[in-house]
């Protein structure tokens, strides 16, 4: 590894400034990175992001990639999307029924009273082509980490080591861990994942990838930064604040995406929520009205000034100190995080997520494989 090259291309970082520069850029990797994996996961948007999920746990988490206990699906998506266990059940009642069939409901075999949520054949096929186009997705990512020779194993290893850290901190809070480890063939795990929580890595001792499995590699380490990591600093941010998860989207947005950061278009606030998170124009106004009146008084909604047709959602100065608050809640569990990174592992972090973010600005999707599975 030219040490010079590496050094060059990655910023150092002074440990006390990182959680915030992490919590900035987890908005783009959760979210927007987040939002067009799952959107290449859907396989020609056959599917709602509930389903997705669905299948995408079960092969991840699921005894031998195919099968599941319905309670421990529900308990993991209604946490990701706040939803209720019958929104939830909705969905997998839809993946057994025609026109999909995707899986079946079955009681299990080990308690009458729990149900086993399994794939059929049909489901494994599709399935495969769900992972076929992901895999392209990642291909063309890792393509695009070329700063120097080793940046695409140095991203593998950031996404692997930050996955396992979030995993171990909810393993912590719960005092159990609930996660099956998967012992499919096509579950690839980076070979120093066993030695993540006990020690630190320098550049020069990060192994290379073989790059026929990095692409996989990769969308196995996509999918819980999304919704495992993802979530749990929504909850850090919510703590103490009796907002919902779209509430606090909507103030997160604002802040990273708004003018500066204080103030956004109404239009652009509910399109975004609407794809993220699959709800009804309506929904959203609800949110955003919700947050302007007592006691919140958060926002305030005004017409554009180039056009009186348009509505500019605005943080009022009691908003601006609440996020300011909601944000510092986020920050301090980073906190938790950057303790169990080297300084040298803080800026590969950094580095990655800023990089990620910066190639899927050019995003050319959707990608979708044609060929049969």
């Amino acid at each position: 590894m030219d040490s010079e090259i590496v050094k060059s291309s990655i910023a150092h970082i002074h440990r006390a400034d990182a959680a915030k520069k992490l919590l900035d850029l987890f908005y783009p990797v959760h979210y927007v990175v987040g939002m067009k994996v799952e959107d290449t996961l859907r396989t020609n948007d056959l599917l709602n992001r509930h389903q997705v999920a669905v299948l995408w746990i079960i092969r991840s988490e699921g005894t031998n990639g195919i099968s599941m206990r319905r309670k421990n699906i529900e308990n993991a998506l209604t946490g990701w999307y706040e939803t209720s266990s019958s929104a939830i059940s909705k969905a997998v009642r839809a993946l057994a029924k025609p026109p999909l069939s995707l899986v079946t409901i079955q009681e299990h075999p080990q308690s009458a009273r729990e149900k086993l949520v399994t794939l059929t054949p049909a489901g494994e096929k599709f399935l495969l082509q769900m992972t076929n186009n992901g895999v392209l997705l990642c291909s063309w990512y890792l393509s695009a980490m070329e700063r120097f020779p080793e940046e695409m194993d140095v991203c593998l290893y950031i996404f692997s080591k930050v996955n396992a850290i979030f995993e171990s901190l909810i393993d912590q809070e719960r005092g159990e861990s609930l996660k099956h480890i998967n012992t499919n063939e096509m579950m690839l795990r980076h070979p120093l994942t066993s030695t993540f929580l006990t020690r630190s890595y320098s550049l020069e001792e990060i192994p290379r990838i073989p790059r026929e499995y990095a692409a996989l590699m990769q969308l196995n380490a996509f999918f819980p930064i999304h919704y495992t990591a993802g979530n749990r600093l929504e909850i850090a941010l919510r703590r103490g604040a009796n907002l919902s998860r779209q509430q606090v989207i909507i103030l997160w947005i604002i802040s990273a995406e708004g003018h500066n950061g204080m103030s956004m278009p109404r239009k652009a606030i509910e399109k975004a929520l609407r794809d993220w998170l699959e709800i009804t124009s309506s929904s959203v106004s609800k949110a955003i009205r919700s947050l302007t009146v007592a006691p919140n008084n958060i926002l305030t909604i005004v017409e554009r000034p180039e056009s009186g047709r348009e509505k500019l959602v605005c943080l009022t100065e009691e908003g601006r100190a609440f996020a300011d608050d909601m944000f510092q809640n986020g920050i301090q569990f980073l906190d938790k995080v950057i303790e169990n990174l080297s300084s040298e592992e803080i800026d590969m972090v950094l580095h990655v997520f800023e990089r990620t973010s910066e190639i899927f600005g050019g995003y050319p999707g959707p990608f979708r494989d044609e060929k049969e599975v």
